[in-house]
């Protein structure tokens, strides 16, 4: 009965925040709790009881408004605080054997003696290999409080007996900033994967580091980057503008107009600027995005963003869970809601993606679906841009399904390109690293054989038709085999030396490049009247 008592006073708070429900329908809703307790035939699942019933008050609010155990509280937070504590390592499970791909820099693993390529035969002298481990059990083994000790064996090529290593776990930075590096003596390029505590550090080291020229121009890529903490995009834009600039409004229902200004006078106000955009770019992408269009900034280049512009406030209850509910709608400073319609229920919005997808718009601009009534104006230079779920790019970039066919993006997404790629990188990491002496070279003069291919297709696929059918493209198409050595690079050494080798086919970076490099371009789109005082 106790727990009935705890459900129904987390299900009442939820009421009370969500609806202002009148008493008469608490009283009801009472009523149905009294009766489940005292007459109910079968024993009843309070705790589920109490989740469901949440989530039911939720989903009828909009897609956004979410309930989170105490357990998923823990993972969600964990990529947006900057850090978790653990023994810095990341690893694949390949064939019931968890392959360890790297280890951090400095970090307890690599203090310890591990090395990327050694595979984890026991954990606390638990078997792991070949037991059929799960990702979720592997955590929970290498993951702890700080300063505990864990000992972990592991299997290394070219030695005989297993190596056996105490690490002490430790606090592990995870980097918002997956990329950053200069592609010529003018640009930058930084990819910002997520918005988070240590994103605005890690951005102000990579910049420090990469654009010291007056004259330095950025790529900034925000595609695949699902958002984060607001005052980490807001902080971001700082660096683009001048002091007491408006970059976004807050408005709902019961919370009045909030208005967000820039506090100080960017480093870059006055350096060119691209944004890379596409459909998984959501949230504070979209913010940074959005106020750089607006206020005619930089050039927008990529596809249609995701269209996420709700404001969750988080509210915790009584048993350490968490409901995060929307209090407001973004607005860029021109008044674009970001937010995409939500009208025609849950599983149409997530489905929002493959309607897109199925009408063209990924590789067709004229596709994309404009609405009149939605027709804003930049602030400066007058711009048309829309509202209406999204931000528009200034130039569309279409999805690559032509060098990247079908067959080959469904055996990349299914995880088995990325396994081999694991496998290959540590059967001949030495013999690599030996004859490409630095990336540089690597990049400059490596190319996949094609024994490597055929051992490839032989892993990917079993029937011997797919294999011949499939063979010759593999072996043919620069792009899968570009693709193919940025892999092997992230594997060897990071995801900048990945990007650097991928970039090279990247048609919305050759866009930025081109665009950047042709200032009477930049300044069209921009709308800029070209004079001897333009910028740059």
């Amino acid at each position: 009965m106790k727990k009935l008592i705890t459900f129904t006073y987390i299900f009442l708070l939820s009421i009370q925040i969500f609806a202002q429900a009148d008493q008469q329908q608490i009283y009801k809703f009472n009523q149905v709790l009294d009766a489940v307790a005292e007459s109910y035939a079968d024993s009843v699942n309070e705790e589920k009881l109490t989740e469901d019933a949440i989530k039911n008050v939720l989903k009828d609010l909009d897609p956004h408004s979410l309930y989170f155990s105490k357990d998923e509280i823990e993972e969600l937070n964990r990529g947006l605080v900057g850090s978790f504590t653990g023994v810095g390592i990341s690893y694949d499970i390949i064939q019931d054997t968890v392959l360890i791909l790297s280890v951090v820099k400095n970090g307890p693993s690599e203090n310890a003696g591990i090395k990327a390529g050694d595979r984890i035969i026991t954990i606390e002298n638990e078997t792991i290999a070949g037991t059929g481990i799960t990702d979720e059990k592997l955590k929970d083994l290498l993951t702890g409080k700080k300063d505990t000790k864990v000992n972990i064996t592991v299997k290394r090529r070219g030695f005989k007996n297993y190596v056996s290593t105490i690490i002490t776990r430790a606090k592990i930075p995870v980097k918002s900033i997956t990329a950053a590096y200069n592609i010529n003596n003018r640009v930058s390029y930084i990819k910002l994967n997520r918005f988070s505590a240590t994103t605005l550090d890690e951005f102000r080291r990579a910049t420090d580091t990469l654009m010291t020229k007056k004259n330095a121009e950025l790529i900034l890529d925000l595609r695949y980057n699902s958002g984060g903490y607001l005052y980490a995009a807001v902080r971001l834009l700082e660096n683009f503008f001048n002091k007491n600039t408006l970059v976004l409004y807050t408005d709902g229902v019961h919370q009045k107009r909030k208005d967000y200004f820039t506090h100080k006078t960017g480093k870059f106000r006055n350096n060119d600027l691209v944004i890379l955009i596409n459909e998984s770019s959501a949230s504070a992408a979209e913010i940074v995005s959005g106020a750089v269009q607006d206020l005619d900034r930089g050039i927008v280049i990529g596809r249609r963003s995701y269209g996420k512009g709700l404001v969750q406030k988080p509210i915790y209850l009584i048993d350490g869970s968490m409901i995060r509910l929307t209090i407001a709608k973004y607005y860029t400073p021109s008044g674009r809601n970001i937010q995409k319609p939500y009208d025609k229920g849950v599983e149409d919005y997530n489905e929002d993606l493959l309607h897109r997808f199925e009408h063209g718009e990924f590789s067709n601009k004229d596709s994309i679906k404009l609405n009149d009534s939605l027709k804003f104006k930049t602030l400066n230079n007058k711009r048309l841009v829309y509202g209406g779920g999204g931000i528009m790019p200034d130039i569309f970039i279409p999805a690559d399904t032509v060098h990247y066919p079908g067959f080959y993006r469904k055996q990349l997404n299914s995880g088995k390109i990325n396994e081999f790629i694991h496998l290959y990188a540590e059967r001949n990491r030495a013999t690599i690293l030996k004859t490409y002496k630095t990336f540089s070279v690597f990049k400059k003069e490596f190319e996949i054989s094609d024994d490597a291919i055929v051992d490839l297709i032989n892993y990917i696929y079993e029937d011997d038709i797919e294999k011949n059918d499939f063979l010759n493209e593999f072996t043919t198409n620069k792009y899968i085999k570009m693709q193919i050595k940025a892999l092997i690079a992230n594997d060897l050494w990071s995801n900048t030396e990945y990007y650097k080798i991928l970039n090279l086919q990247d048609k919305a970076v050759i866009k930025a490049l081109e665009v950047l490099n042709n200032k009477k371009e930049y300044a069209e789109i921009l709308n800029y009247k070209i004079t001897e005082n333009s910028r740059n």
